[in-house]
């Protein structure tokens, strides 16, 4: 269960940062109301936590720490079991291929078998074993 939590900064971060960078925007812009007699600070405060609001926005439409994958080499042999499915697919709709399915079929197995040696085997030592 402890490694369960590796990883959850980025998870706590991203469900944050929205709401941090309003509210952090918004008292800048209401504190220019209330403190700045300036009116070139005054604009000046105004667009930088509209700016800071705009930021917390377009961070929650592209987060960019959002990847918090170890398994690469698991998760590239998911990709590559994907591919097959669709293969089997294919060859199981097409009139007179059941060769190819059979040897699908047959990959398929493998693949199931890499994804059992390489299930729990983080980073890229992992890619080099398999």
């Amino acid at each position: 269960m402890g490694e369960q939590g590796r990883g959850s900064w980025r998870r706590t971060f991203n469900k944050y940062i929205g709401l941090g960078t309003a509210v952090l925007g918004m008292a800048i812009v209401l504190s220019s109301f209330l403190f700045l007699r300036n009116l070139f600070a005054w604009y000046a405060t105004i667009m930088i936590g509209l700016l800071i609001v705009l930021a917390g926005f377009l961070y929650g439409a592209h987060p960019f720490l959002t990847s918090e994958r170890r398994y690469f080499a698991l998760r590239e042999e998911v990709d590559r079991f994907i591919d097959l499915v669709r293969r089997l697919n294919a060859a199981a709709v097409a009139v007179g291929t059941e060769g190819e399915f059979e040897q699908v079929k047959v990959e398929m197995l493998k693949s199931v078998e890499r994804m059992a040696e390489l299930a729990g085997r983080e980073g890229e030592a992992a890619r080099a074993g398999g």
